[in-house]
């Protein structure tokens, strides 16, 4: 499950603030390279993915349109976007709600 890998990977590098500092301003292509070397296996396309699932449904959680008007996108201001990933997506979901969107 290639969903799964991505949350698994994103939760590891939320736990770990140095891997967070190393990780936060790699291009996607380094990222996803060292969740491979890190055995989390999951492409470019799988990671967009889950991602884009990911704030389709906090929007839907906080009954807000997923459009420019997209609160959580306001806090990705002033941070680098894998930071944002960790700090803003990961962390408005829970346990139950990422399994929910791995079973999508």
């Amino acid at each position: 499950m290639s969903r799964k890998a991505v949350f698994d990977f994103l939760i590891a590098v939320a736990k770990d603030d140095y891997l967070q500092k190393e990780l936060r301003t790699k291009s996607k292509d380094e990222v996803i390279n060292n969740a491979k070397q890190m055995n989390y296996d999951f492409t470019d396309g799988e990671f967009d993915d889950t991602v884009w699932e990911s704030e389709i449904f906090i929007a839907n959680k906080r009954q807000e349109n997923f459009d420019l008007t997209f609160s959580l996108w306001e806090t990705m201001w002033g941070k680098y976007y894998f930071q944002y990933l960790i700090d803003n997506v990961i962390g408005s979901l829970s346990e139950q709600e990422m399994e929910q969107i791995v079973n999508r």
